[in-house]
């Protein structure tokens, strides 16, 4: 039977995540059309009854409020902060950015060197990397950046924003101290060939029976019409650690009802590898495998080739992230005239709601400097910097990220926005105009635009139906000494015990062999750790 996880509070965020972003770009989707005086309206009355005054972005006497920021520079050339839009942006907010770019290969040095001479900005962004660093992580102990908790919930569209769950996880030993840059929560997934559904006359599948059924045809029914033995069911690649959430099997097994990737169950952290869901899952991959239905060398190939073999027409389903589809439809066409591709449905048990492996829904966190000459001082200071963060949730600056100025950046058209390109740089002139502005700023996780296809609008409507089945990952935040020391080889045991089993060189007893072996080497010793970091910080 498949355990029921708890998604209430993931309900409630994915509401809370869709009201504030799934309409970006489009004001008949928005959930607030508020301009920026009403948005500091809320701030403030949401402050004061709490007892305290929420400071506007405008500094007390009215001048425009600077805040210095710091991010990273992806292109060859940092974009102009004095073109119109940065302009517009200072008149609509009543600030004024004054951003360092630094290049992407320097970013972590950089911060580094800030950090020891106490120099960095008073907003900074701080990606996968820089929150590893240690000597951010001992700036931070030392309380050398504000943690937010109490205070973003007074601003309401900021905190509506971000949801809930993605403030959950991105909490660093246990606090927030940063607004995290948005992802895709429910994004983990796969890719079916709608135009082969069409040929044979099926539905997209819903259930496992249905994925097997659909894998079946689309290996032994000829789905292209050439007459011919060459197509399989199901391509995927499972290499590497860090893919595990796309590659099928957890997407599988969280599906099953095995948690995704840990859970905290009973007074201790689970692993998903270490249940009976997770072997219902590998049970089911290894018939797809056995009745060649599943790539035979799928423990063999990395991420970039199963979207090679999917893209030269060969396979009806690839497993990967759902927002890959639009790629798909660009390159197979050139293939293949006629294919069509569409997002797989959910894939859950006859009767049964589904489960999906949610991300951690962000990507980096955005920061505020306490400590040096550079820092955000006061209180006040702070509380002006989250109105201007307010500010840019709300759907009129979302608007502002997403299609710019009317006449300069856009032009309506049969009551459309319609983008102005700009043939020099080959690109939109709003792309050229902000550039990689919005690393720092806050920007949806995906944004609907008048210009969007069907492809597209099937793909947000697929991510907006899942976002209430996400079933979050409890380890997310948490950190084990022992697993930073040995997680490699912890990860390698566990990894190749489950491909064995599929290929059919180890049985279930050998599989469960192989996790008592894990726990000795030092997964029990992951597991206490975790539970202690879980029970310290989020239970």
């Amino acid at each position: 039977m498949m355990r029921k996880r708890n998604v209430v509070s993931l309900l409630l965020a994915g509401s809370m995540l869709l009201s504030a972003c799934a309409g970006s770009g489009n004001p008949s989707n928005s959930t607030t059309n508020a301009s920026v005086k009403e948005t500091s309206a809320q701030a403030a009355a949401g402050t004061q009854a709490a007892g305290t005054q929420t400071p506007g972005a405008e500094t007390p006497s009215g001048e425009t409020f600077t805040i210095t920021m710091m991010q990273e520079l992806f292109s060859d050339q940092a974009p102009d902060t004095s073109n119109v839009w940065y302009q517009k942006m200072e008149e609509m907010t009543g600030v004024k950015m004054e951003v360092n770019f630094v290049p992407t290969l320097s970013y972590v040095d950089k911060i580094t060197a800030f950090i020891a001479s106490k120099s960095l900005p008073m907003v900074f962004t701080a990606n996968s990397k820089v929150l590893q660093n240690n000597n951010l992580l001992m700036a931070l102990d030392s309380d050398g950046f504000w943690a937010l908790d109490d205070y973003i919930e007074d601003y309401p569209d900021l905190y509506q924003f971000v949801g809930e769950q993605v403030w959950e996880n991105s909490k660093i030993h246990g606090k927030i101290y940063g607004i995290p840059r948005l992802r895709i929560l429910p994004r983990n997934g796969a890719i079916i060939r709608q135009d082969w559904l069409d040929n044979l006359g099926l539905e997209a599948p819903e259930t496992f029976e249905e994925l097997y059924e659909v894998a079946k045809a689309f290996t032994e029914n000829d789905p292209d019409g050439n007459g011919q033995n060459d197509t399989v069911g199901i391509v995927t690649a499972y290499q590497g650690t860090g893919n595990r959430g796309w590659n099928g099997f957890q997407t599988l097994a969280t599906a099953f009802g095995a948690p995704n990737g840990w859970a905290y169950e009973d007074g201790t952290m689970v692993p998903d590898f270490g249940t009976p869901e997770y072997m219902e899952a590998l049970q089911y991959i290894k018939k797809l495998y056995d009745d060649g239905y599943l790539n035979k060398d799928f423990a063999e190939i990395n991420a970039q080739a199963r979207y090679e073999y999917f893209d030269k027409g060969t396979y009806g389903i690839v497993f990967g992230v759902i927002d890959d589809v639009n790629g798909r439809n660009q390159n197979l066409p050139q293939v293949v005239k006629t294919a069509k591709v569409a997002v797989l449905p959910a894939i859950h048990e006859e009767g049964e709601e589904p489960l999906c492996n949610a991300t951690s829904g962000y990507n980096g966190l955005i920061m505020f400097t306490k400590f040096g000459d550079g820092a955000i001082k006061t209180e006040e200071d702070l509380r002006r910097v989250l109105s201007y963060y307010n500010q840019l949730a709300t759907q009129e600056m979302q608007d502002m990220t997403t299609y710019g100025i009317e006449g300069i950046h856009y032009e309506v058209k049969d009551g459309k926005r319609e983008m102005i390109f700009n043939e020099g740089a080959n690109k939109n002139q709003l792309d050229v105009d902000l550039g990689d502005i919005g690393q720092i700023l806050m920007t949806a996780p995906y944004v609907r635009r008048d210009s969007d296809n069907e492809v597209q609008e099937a793909l947000y409507d697929t991510i907006e139906a899942r976002m209430g089945y996400c079933v979050a990952d409890a380890s997310i935040g948490l950190q084990s000494d022992t697993y930073d020391d040995l997680g490699s080889d912890l990860d390698a045991i566990m990894m190749d015990a489950s491909v064995k089993f599929v290929l059919g060189s180890l049985d279930e007893a050998g599989y469960w062999k192989e996790y008592e072996n894990w726990k000795k080497r030092g997964g029990d010793d992951v597991i206490k750790e975790f539970t202690a970091q879980y029970e310290e910080y989020r239970k």
